[in-house]
Formats: C-alpha cells, structure tokens, sequence
C-alpha cells in the first residue's frame, strides 16, 4: 500500500499528541448543522475542580475547510465543575471573542438534574435555566451568527486554572449525565413553544440508544484541552448519556446506576435568578421552592447593609417573582453600582449579584 508522505505525518502527529494528553474526555455531536431554534437539554454537570462539562452549538468551520479564528461562533452553557452555585453562558464571535456571563443559581448544577436551554433567531439569543429566562443578547453581534452549527456537548479538562480551578486527578473518574435533549425549529407566527410560541419541535432524543444517523462521537483534542476525547468515553448507559473523564489507561463508565435513577423524575429543586441584570429600572426576582417556605427577601449593599425589605413571608411551593425598582425603603432611587439580592429559606442563605446602571 502506498502512503502520502502527508498523510504519514498526519497521523504521526495524532499519534504525538495522543501520547501526551493525562486524559480521556468525551464530546458526542450533530451529525447535521442547525441555524436557529431552541435548543434544550436537561442534565447534570460534572463536580471537580478543574473541569468543564457543556451543552453548546458551534460553527465547525475546520471541517468545512476553513481556517483562522475570523470564523468563529458559538453558543454556550458551561458547568465549571468547582462552582456549587454557579453555571456560565457564553457567546463567542469572530476572532474567538468571547461574551460571558456566570450566573448564580440557589442548587448546586452537579447534584441533581435541570433543563438549560437557548432561543437563537436572527435577531437575539436568549438562555433559561428551568424555563426562567437568564439572558437576553440582541445587538450587533449575536446578528453576526448568521451560518449554521452543530450541537455538541463534552467534558474536558482545561488548561487554564484562573477559568476552572486546580485539577487533582485523583478524583477521576468523574461523569456528566444528559437526560434528553431537544430541538425546536424557528417557526415565527406558527409555532406552539417557547418566546412568543415561535418554535416547534423538530426532534428528541431521550438517549436510549446511539442513533448513528443524527450523531457522532469525538476523537480529537487541541492544545489547551488536557484531555483526548475518545468515542469508549461517550457511553449510553441506563437512559442518559454520559460522558466520562478518565485517566489515560481506563475509558467507560464504572458509576453505580442508582447514582442517577432517583433523580430521572425530579425536574426541579430551588431556583433564583435575576433578571435583567444589569438593569436601570425594574428587576424581576424569581425563586422557586420545592415546598412552602417562611422566606426573606431583602436588597443589600456591598458593606452588607439593608436597602429595601421586599419579602419576610410564608410562599407557597413553585415560582414566587418580586420585582426591585431600584428604590430603598424610603422610596427614594438608590444610586448605580453593585447590589446583592439576599434570599433566606429556614436555616440557608443565598445571593445573587445586582447591577443597577443608570
């Protein structure tokens, strides 16, 4: 057989970089590209220090021949495995030109299981975490995501601490479990979910099995990624999908199937988001409880001091929203700068930052 003295050097490199990368990841992705719709998937993330698990869509300009960062774009939700309270979305635009923002959430991402999804039309890009809207992008440069992406979701190790902490490998392995994950098709006027009853659903996937005509498994890696992504890491498994971060020499799932079975029908646990944040007027507040609860609500300042009493009552179980007009006890409008939403629940505290800009 005769070989390309390229294609030799191709996989010698493979071969290289394989040799050295600590880890295995997993990443499973769209055959097809979709170019807006609502994108939707409920899971749950991986805990660690040190790594990433993602539900996300990106342009794969490199397999269409293209090169240079110029081309870059891309929707995110990113679990970074050391935050108990947190989950991060981000737009990414040409030039690799990133939009993020870190969202504080009232339940820890990597314990139990909960719907992220996004809403992407030629005008905005919208985020819900538990169908309460998180985010809302419209301006110059969501408009720029103008060619379709596919829909992937991995768990790697990155290489940047100051991102996502120390890693100690000597938690591994670690796993990501995905429930299901649908995609609506943007049907303006026509459509029965979502913002505006604009989107129908196109398709689901409860992961029962690995439908080889809709995805693919992953087998590269890149440089600031410590872990190679190998197809034995992509396992459906028990109804879920779950994607494994595993030492260099094991690959698979070695979990315990009831680690995840009692969560199958648990779709919600304590919420709290803020939205619009940042805001120059009105705020909304939204929390949710999984049973009646005396909660307090309160705005406070950075030194901890109390602006305004909002809530100190017995809420019923579900969504509660109250909404903060930027205004302190005595009805007068505070000025801008950073402000912290307090929520106490029985004997737990949560906050969430407040940007009010004017």
């Amino acid at each position: 057989m005769k070989f390309n003295k390229k294609a030799i050097l191709f996989f010698a490199i493979c071969t290289l970089i394989f040799s050295q990368k600590p880890y295995r990841g997993a990443e499973y992705r769209t055959i097809e590209n979709h170019q807006y719709g609502r994108f939707e998937i409920r899971m749950k993330s991986a805990f660690g220090s040190g790594i990433v698990s993602s539900f996300f869509t990106i342009k794969d300009y490199w397999a269409e021949g293209l090169s240079g960062t110029a081309n870059w774009r891309e929707i995110d939700f990113e679990a970074l495995g050391q935050h108990t309270n947190k989950i991060q979305t981000n737009i990414i635009t040409a030039y690799e030109t990133h939009h993020v923002e870190l969202h504080t959430l009232m339940y820890n991402p990597h314990v139990g299981f909960h719907t992220y999804a996004f809403e992407w039309t030629p005008e905005n890009i919208k985020f819900f975490i538990d169908d309460q809207l998180v985010r809302n992008d419209e301006n110059n440069y969501t408009q720029s995501l103008e060619s379709g992406q596919k829909i992937m979701m991995n768990i790697w190790q990155p290489i940047w601490e100051d991102w996502v902490g120390t890693f100690d490998e000597s938690i591994l392995p670690v796993y990501a479990f995905y429930d299901w994950v649908k995609y609506y098709t943007y049907t303006p006027g026509t459509g029965n979910y979502g913002s505006n009853n604009d989107f129908t659903l196109n398709w689901l996937d409860n992961f029962d099995y690995f439908d080889s005509s809709r995805w693919e498994k992953a087998t590269h890696t890149w440089t600031a990624n410590n872990a190679q992504f190998v197809q034995e890491n992509a396992v459906l498994q028990y109804g879920y999908l779950i994607l494994c971060l595993t030492d260099n020499t094991t690959s698979g799932y070695s979990g315990d199937p009831l680690s995840v079975s009692g969560d199958k029908n648990n779709d919600k646990s304590k919420t709290l988001i803020v939205y619009p944040n940042p805001f120059n007027s009105n705020t909304s507040i939204t929390f949710y409880l999984l049973d009646p609860e005396i909660i307090d609500l309160s705005i406070i300042d950075v030194t901890g001091n109390t602006v305004k009493k909002l809530m100190n009552e017995k809420r019923p179980a579900g969504n509660s929203i109250v909404n903060w007009d930027g205004k302190n006890m005595n009805g007068e409008s505070v000025t801008s700068g950073i402000y912290f939403c307090l929520l106490k629940v029985n004997e737990e505290s949560f906050k969430s930052k407040i940007v009010l800009l004017k």
